[in-house]
C-alpha cells in the first residue's frame, strides 16, 4: 500500500479531530500537528479550514451518491438479497468513513448555519436516493403514501444510527476493535427488519 501524501494526511487528521472536537473546536494548528505536516500546506491545498472542510465534503459525498447511483441503476431491487446487498453497500461505505460520518450526522443535528448549507445540496441528493431504494421496496406492500413516508423515515433511520450514535455506542463496545464485526452484525439484525 502506497504512502500517503500530506494532502491526505491532512484529511484524515481533518477527519479525527472533526469527529472528537467539531469543527469550530479544531484548529489549523491542531490539524497539521495531528497530520505531522507543516501548517502552510493548509492553505496550499485547501486556502484555510473552511476550505478542507469543502473538499472533505465534496469528496465524501460525490463519491457516496456515485455509489448510490450505480446501486439505483444497475442492481434491482426486486429481492430481498438485492435488497440487503445494497445496504450493505450502503452502511459498508458509512463505515470505511466512519469519523467523518459520524461528524456529519452530529453537525446535521446542530443549529449551525455553515455546516447545514455545506451538507444541504447533498443531503437533499442522498435523501432522494434512499427515497428511490425506499420506493423499490415498498412497492412489493400494499402501502398508502403516509405509509411509504413513514417507512422511508424508518429506512433512512436505521441506515444512520450506527452514524448517529457513535460516541453512545463506542462507551459500550471497544469500538476501533470491534467496529467492523459490529456493523457486520447490525446489518444482518437490520435484515430481518425487512422479513
Amino acid at each position: 500500500m502506497s504512502e500517503l501524501t500530506s494532502k491526505e494526511k491532512i484529511m484524515q487528521a481533518a477527519s479525527q479531530l472533526f469527529y472528537y472536537n467539531g469543527f469550530k473546536g479544531t484548529s489549523t494548528r491542531a490539524i497539521t500537528e495531528q497530520a505531522n505536516v507543516n501548517v502552510s500546506l493548509i492553505s496550499y491545498y485547501f486556502k484555510n479550514k473552511q476550505g478542507l472542510l469543502e473538499q472533505m465534503t465534496v469528496d465524501y459525498y460525490e463519491n457516496y451518491l456515485a455509489m448510490l447511483d450505480h446501486l439505483i441503476e444497475h442492481q434491482s431491487i426486486d429481492t430481498p438479497e438485492n435488497l440487503y446487498q445494497v445496504i450493505e453497500e450502503i452502511i459498508h461505505y458509512k463505515e470505511r468513513h466512519f469519523q467523518f460520518t459520524c461528524f456529519i450526522q452530529r453537525e446535521l443535528s446542530l443549529d449551525n448555519i455553515f455546516i447545514r448549507e455545506l451538507f444541504s445540496t447533498y443531503v437533499a441528493k442522498e435523501t432522494y436516493f434512499l427515497k428511490m431504494i425506499a420506493e423499490q421496496i415498498t412497492k412489493h406492500y400494499n402501502f398508502n403514501a403516509m405509509k411509504k413516508e413513514a417507512f422511508y423515515i424508518q429506512f433512512k433511520s436505521l441506515i444512520n444510527a450506527p452514524f448517529t450514535f457513535g460516541n453512545e455506542w463506542k462507551k459500550d463496545y471497544d469500538w476501533d476493535d470491534s467496529r467492523p464485526v459490529f456493523v457486520n452484525t447490525y446489518i444482518e439484525v437490520l435484515k430481518k427488519w425487512f422479513i
